[in-house]
Order: structure tokens, then C-alpha cells, then sequence
């Protein structure tokens, strides 16, 4: 009997995968709310990293005056990011174009994030924000990075590079 139930454990761990990998390590191991991204950064290009890291805990925390706060707070930071990476060298797998576009709408949706946390307009906040998470999304996509989609702390399915 116990070497039956043995038996049946063993199969069952190797039929689950058996032993996991440790997950990769990044610079942003955790989301605000605490869940982790082992590849999260793997293939990105320092500048996208950069950006990322800005966006994701602010993008990932809970809706409200708090999360417009921090994230205003941290408009010259996306400023900067969004700059850097507008003039940055295309990805390889990037078209050129497509990369220039991206970022450029990238840039332009942190420029138009500004002027709605200067107003402290709650309402318009959560769609300009919307928009530069979008548009940092269209900017992986048109680096080249392989998508994953997930739910998002702000509620919504979105996609993360695997």
C-alpha cells in the first residue's frame, strides 16, 4: 500500500513538471500588487527597461487620488524615459518606421498626460494614462517583443512581453 502510494506520488510530481526553473531575475521583480514577472525585461532594450520600470508600478497600483499622485509625480521621469527611447536606435527586429511612429506617439502621449495632472482632473487622468500605456505597448510591439496577455492591476486584459 505504501509503496503503491509511493509510486503514484512520484508520478503525479513528474506529470506536473517536477522541479520549476527559478524564475529569471529583473530589475522589477514585483507589480505594486506584488506579482512577479521573471522575463519581464529579457530582450528589452535598456531604454524600453528604463521606461518600464517608470510605468509598470504606477500603471499596476490601485485606481485612485493616490496612483494619480504618484504618477504625476513622476511625469518628468516619463518625460525623459519617453525621450531617450524616441531616439534611441531601432530594435533589430524592429521597422524602422513603425519604431519612429511608436515612439513618437509614445512621447506624445506623455506630453498630453502632463497638461490632465497639472488640472488634477481625476476623470481625464485614466484615459491619458490609458493612453501612454497603450502606446508603450505599441511601442514593444513594434521592437519586435513577444507578447503575453495577462490581467491587469487597472482592471483591463492587457499584454506583457513573456
Amino acid at each position: 500500500m505504501i509503496r503503491t502510494l509511493s509510486l503514484a506520488i512520484v508520478i503525479a510530481a513528474a506529470a506536473c513538471g517536477g522541479k520549476k526553473p527559478a524564475p529569471a531575475t529583473t530589475t522589477t521583480e514585483q507589480h505594486a500588487e506584488g506579482e512577479g514577472h521573471g522575463m519581464e525585461h529579457e530582450g528589452m532594450p535598456a531604454e524600453m527597461t528604463k521606461f518600464h520600470d517608470v510605468l509598470a508600478p504606477r500603471w499596476h497600483a490601485e485606481k485612485g487620488p493616490q496612483r494619480m499622485k504618484d504618477t504625476c509625480a513622476a511625469i518628468p521621469e516619463f518625460k525623459a524615459d519617453a525621450d531617450a527611447l524616441a531616439k534611441a536606435t531601432p530594435p533589430e527586429k524592429a521597422n524602422a518606421d513603425t519604431w519612429t511612429a511608436s515612439t513618437k506617439a509614445l512621447v506624445d502621449s506623455v506630453n498630453g498626460l502632463d497638461p490632465v495632472c497639472q488640472a488634477n482632473d481625476a476623470a481625464k487622468f485614466e484615459e491619458a494614462f490609458h493612453k501612454v500605456h497603450e502606446s508603450f505597448h505599441a511601442t514593444m510591439a513594434a521592437a519586435g517583443m513577444p507578447m503575453e496577455k495577462h490581467e491587469g492591476g487597472e482592471g483591463g486584459e492587457h499584454e506583457h512581453k513573456m
